[in-house]
């Protein structure tokens, strides 16, 4: 440990000396790593951001039937479609025509809106992992539109209005009462839409086929009995990289028309691969540059040391020191310049953030520079400057005092 103290101070005394040459190679780096490591930095904030926007959300992986009803789904299709790789979620769903309804708030004003009753179980993509789950038939889950509509948050009751047309064709109205235990965030789903549990969705679609409903109140009529198929599904994939290859498998092995948001998903993957591949050119072309300019540097300082070195020799200075000199000299350049480089970008990136604050929302930032990114960049700026200076230390102990000291 004495040594290494001991090589480090010499390293470290040598630059000194030759303090220009040593700012130089400093600032070689910033100027080369600084602007590189700006560019990752809006990877993870500016492009990162709208990937990983896109990514959480969840109507960007849902896959819908384009005709509800011509076809039906038992439940040994639902048990094999949850069995698939690509399914990230699937519930059976009534038609879409029975479950709509005409809701109003907790204040009861006379105001209604019309939305959409949608089954939901545990799992649902469109609520966070943290939702609770519904405790009974009467419990709902609003939709942030919905709830902003209706004045109506966790806690409260809404009451949903329903109808149907009897003999003689008169209407006949029901109304259930709600308790909400959720709202969905704003980026979960867009529109106006109730979750409730797929056992009140089947017993309105029974009220309005004119059968009993006893779950809803409702004994006049026959019962329509255990269901066996539904004419609907409610689907989501896994990933966006599962859209695709889930609608394919629909249309090609059932014949099913269903729509989905693939080309859009493949447009924004193909150019997040494009963005990739350009960084990493970018990173390659800098390393490549910044590496054959530290290595150029440092081997004429190298050749100016020669009579340096082997005078070390002469002194008794083994192969540790020879090779660990310059080694030692680039290590501590290396980091120098990934100091400053690291500070250049926060800096850089600082500025960058100030001027585009008004297209990120108080969450995210253009310029995001994480540790682990900070981390790599500064262990790969020691990579290059080290190897160049292991190959000069090898050359340095192969050096014949003799031959470097006797005059010409």
């Amino acid at each position: 440990m004495g040594r290494l103290r001991y090589l480090v101070r010499l390293a470290w005394l040598d630059l000194r000396d030759e303090w220009p040459v040593s700012v130089a190679i400093c600032l070689a780096i910033v100027a080369v790593a600084a602007p590189l490591l700006v560019l990752l930095g809006l990877r993870e904030g500016v492009i990162g951001e709208m990937f990983q926007r896109l990514r959480s959300n969840p109507s960007m992986r849902i896959i819908t039937l384009d005709a509800t009803g011509s076809a039906r789904f038992d439940e040994a299709w639902f048990a094999a479609a949850r069995s698939w790789p690509e399914t990230g979620f699937v519930l059976p769903s009534t038609r879409f025509a029975a479950g709509q309804a005409d809701f109003t708030g907790p204040d009861d004003k006379g105001v209604e809106e019309r939305a959409s009753l949608i089954p939901t179980a545990s799992g649902d993509p469109v609520f966070g992992p943290a939702t609770p789950p519904l405790q009974g038939p009467f419990e709902a889950k609003l939709s942030a539109e919905l709830a902003a509509r209706l004045g109506a948050g966790t806690g409260d009751t809404v009451a949903a209005a329903i109808e149907r047309r009897v003999e003689g064709g008169r209407l006949e109205p029901l109304m259930i009462k709600l308790r909400i235990v959720d709202v969905a965030p704003a980026q979960g789903y867009e529109g106006r839409a109730a979750f409730v549990g797929p056992t009140l969705l089947t017993a309105l679609e029974d009220f309005r086929d004119g059968f009993a409903a006893p779950l809803l109140g409702v004994i006049a009529g026959d019962e329509r009995g255990a269901r066996t198929a539904y004419p609907n599904l409610r689907l989501y994939a896994h990933d966006l990289e599962d859209v695709a290859p889930l609608a394919a498998r629909l249309r090609d092995t059932y014949g099913l028309s269903v729509s989905s948001r693939g080309a859009e998903i493949a447009s924004a993957l193909n150019l997040d691969a494009n963005l990739r591949a350009v960084m990493q050119g970018l990173v390659l072309l800098g390393a490549l540059g910044l590496a054959g300019g530290l290595a150029a540097i440092q081997w004429s300082m190298a050749a100016r040391k020669r009579r340096t070195i082997a005078v070390l020799g002469l002194m008794g200075f083994g192969r540790f020191w020879l090779v660990g000199l310059p080694v030692a000299e680039a290590a501590l350049l290396g980091a120098a310049g990934a100091v400053l480089t690291i500070a250049m970008a926060f800096l850089f990136g600082a500025w960058i953030n100030a001027h585009l604050a008004a297209s990120f929302d108080a969450s995210g930032q253009a310029c995001v520079l994480p540790p682990a990114l900070l981390a790599a960049g500064t262990a790969f700026l020691l990579v290059l400057s080290v190897l160049p200076a292991l190959w000069i230390g090898a050359r340095y102990a192969t050096l014949e005092p003799a031959n470097e000291l006797r005059e010409t």
